[in-house]
């Protein structure tokens, strides 16, 4: 069948307008038409020619990646890939100049609002980003140096800026509204709150200020009057007395009690009581230092002659209200009990003599135990030791018992002293034969070997009294 020529017409127009729209095609790049094969085109490549990428029309070979076309080609990186060559890492194809470089992530060191608005080189002057320094007076040395208010050079301040200035402040001038932090170094408190910068650093100079009270304040310290620091022999260390919060300097309080306790009389004494003539440097601290003459003239009892000891306080309390309060405890020499408890002091020291009474019975009873006839304690050979029969807490000294217990007293043997021991006021002298007759004791003894009837014989046998 042979086409009709219209239909041959149809044809021949339909290839004509293939054949145009694929010109077209190439003369204007198709998303579709490009993205169907190997390079999605993206922004800013939809609009650019094809021979940009194309060069001299070869198709085969174009490069792919943004390296290839933005730098080998065209040398437009004025890092000249000193940034690497992952363009796509910053760039994105819809604009080239809107580069989304995140310098924290990709370096470690994040950019505050400041430096953001910085070009990149203005910190990277040489262009090498790999070179740039971290510091702050790597770039700022020039401000640090210029700083007059105040001068940081002069005061030695540090050159890590961020100690005073936080990175992110919007100017250099702002400082957060942090400033310098004093109370590192010196804590403004009190007073010192109050003062201006230069009435301690002097002629703007910071470096080396004291930092210690008398290193500002010695002269304060030498023509101080009430008292007297100087004679005084006060310390130098003013915040002994003067705390750096008070609000003026004359608020100091001087701690007496490190020192000496101010306690009792001498609570309510006038300090030029103990501190004569204004003098505190070597006040004495004991009491015989200040009360000597107290106790050389005190009389009820006389210290001296009765050698108490010179430290007062061992009778005196310091809380006392008055010098007289003092009470000696005997106690601690000889406890006063039973009869003691009831004599004057003159009974044992006689004529006022304290030093050297003796401590032990004896030593005030001789005469009592010499002439003690029931029994006679020398004739008996009874022992000095006073307090074996007799207590001290007994409130006569005839109430002295005698512990017969080398020979129990008991039953038949429970008699008078004088039925056994014989010979009038010898007690070392006894006799069994008084009470036991011959007769009956020798009917018990038939059998005894070595038996004989005395007296020392039958203790020999019967120390207990017993059969």
């Amino acid at each position: 069948m042979t086409p009709r020529p219209s239909l041959i017409l149809l044809a021949a127009l339909m290839a004509l307008a293939i054949a145009s729209d694929a010109s077209a095609q190439f003369e204007t790049p198709s998303r579709a038409f490009h993205n169907g094969y190997v390079f999605r085109l993206d922004g800013k490549h939809q609009n650019v020619p094809c021979e940009s990428c194309h060069l001299k029309g070869q198709f085969k070979g174009t490069p792919r990646t943004c390296y290839e076309c933005h730098w080998v080609r065209r040398k437009d990186d004025r890092f000249q890939t000193r940034l690497g060559i992952q363009c796509e890492l910053c760039h994105t194809p819809t604009s080239w100049a809107a580069a989304r470089w995140d310098h924290g992530a990709m370096t470690g060191t994040r950019l505050n609002a400041a430096h953001r608005a910085i070009d990149c080189l203005g910190c990277h002057k040489s262009g090498d980003v790999r070179a740039a320094a971290l510091t702050c007076v790597s770039c700022h040395r020039k401000d640090y140096d210029a700083t007059r208010s105040p001068a940081h050079a002069a005061a030695g301040f540090p050159v890590t800026c961020d100690s005073c200035h936080s990175a992110g402040d919007a100017t250099w001038q702002s400082n957060g509204g942090r400033g310098f932090n004093h109370s590192a170094f010196f804590p403004l408190v009190g007073v010192h709150a109050t003062q201006l910068c230069a009435a301690c650093h002097k002629n703007n100079v910071y470096k080396g200020t004291p930092r210690d009270c008398a290193g500002c304040h010695q002269a304060d310290y030498n023509r101080a009057q009430n008292p007297n620091h100087v004679t005084a022999g006060f310390p130098t260390t003013c915040d002994s007395c003067h705390k750096p919060t008070d609000p003026q300097w004359a608020g100091g309080v001087f701690n007496h009690n490190q020192f000496f306790a101010l306690v009792g009389v001498h609570a309510s004494q006038a300090c030029a009581t103990c501190h004569k003539n204004n003098v505190y440097k070597g006040t004495p601290r004991t009491c015989v230092g200040c009360h000597q003459a107290d106790y050389n003239r005190a009389q009820n009892p006389n210290h001296i002659t009765a050698g108490f000891p010179t430290t007062c306080d061992s009778c005196h309390r310091a809380t006392d209200a008055r010098w007289a309060s003092g009470t000696f405890n005997h106690s601690q020499f000889f406890p006063l009990v039973g009869v003691h408890a009831s004599q004057a002091c003159a009974a044992c020291h006689k004529n006022n003599v304290y030093k050297g009474t003796p401590r032990d019975c004896v030593g005030c009873h001789r005469a009592n135990y010499n002439s003690a006839q029931n029994p006679n304690h020398v004739a008996a050979g009874f022992p000095t030791t006073c307090d074996s029969c007799h207590r001290a807490t007994d409130s006569t000294w005839q109430q002295g018992t005698f512990n017969h217990t080398q020979f129990p007293l008991s039953g038949p043997h429970n008699v008078s002293c004088a039925q056994c021991h014989t010979t009038s006021g010898n007690f070392a002298v006894f006799s069994c034969t008084v009470c036991h007759d011959r007769s009956s004791t020798d009917g018990h003894h038939r059998d005894v070997s070595g038996y004989r009837y005395d007296s020392v014989a039958c203790y020999a046998c019967h120390p207990r009294g017993s059969s």
